[in-house]
């Protein structure tokens, strides 16, 4: 009884086998909305990348501006004449305010100069390869769906925000690119539209 449950089993298995060989691959056209799906949803992590690099690059342009506001108050005395200055410039505390100042400054160059190259890298690197994967894009048959600055279309977009703006109707921002595909809707474009 063993021995015919193991040639049974054994034969199960060779046939199934021989029937996976059997079948046809699966064809590119069955891949493709996946595929597509996969390099849409990678455009937009990119963009929201992209996006995010600039609100860091903001923030950090803010940061920079706050240093440079952070400047040591001035001496509680009255500023020495121009006489006293040349021949005493220690006087009262306004050099070595002076110096602060000077040194705050330097500091906030050298900052600046280190730190907006490596942000501008940044959204570059970013900015390159979302470009690479929109070229993608037209091989698949997809259009990008155009609408900041233009009317609201309910065909093409979704409103997920209404803000204050003019004119009327107009799309303020695109939250979420919208793509048509053989002339129809793939995916709606996601905007904020003024008020």
């Amino acid at each position: 009884m063993n021995l015919l449950t193991k040639a049974t089993r054994a034969a199960v298995e060779q046939s199934a086998d021989t029937l996976k060989l059997l079948q046809p691959a699966p064809k590119p056209e069955d891949r493709t909305p996946a595929l597509l799906k996969a390099v849409i949803d990678i455009a937009d992590s990119l963009a929201g990348a992209i996006k995010q690099v600039e609100r860091g690059q903001a923030a950090l342009q803010g940061i920079l501006d706050d240093c440079a506001d952070a400047a040591p108050p001035p001496p509680t005395a009255s500023r020495p004449s121009f006489l006293r200055r040349l021949f005493a410039p220690a006087a009262d505390g306004w050099a070595e305010w002076a110096d602060a100042v000077a040194q705050r400054d330097a500091a906030r160059d050298e900052a600046l100069a280190k730190l907006a190259p490596l942000a501008d890298g940044l959204a570059d690197g970013y900015a390159m390869s979302l470009r690479r994967v929109e070229n993608v894009l037209p091989q698949f048959g997809l259009e990008t769906i155009e609408c900041e600055g233009l009317p609201f279309d309910p065909e093409l977009m979704e409103a997920v925000e209404v803000v204050e703006g003019t004119p009327s109707g107009t799309v303020v921002e695109e939250v979420r690119r919208g793509y048509l595909r053989g002339g129809n809707v793939y995916r709606f474009a996601l905007v904020k539209v003024a008020r």
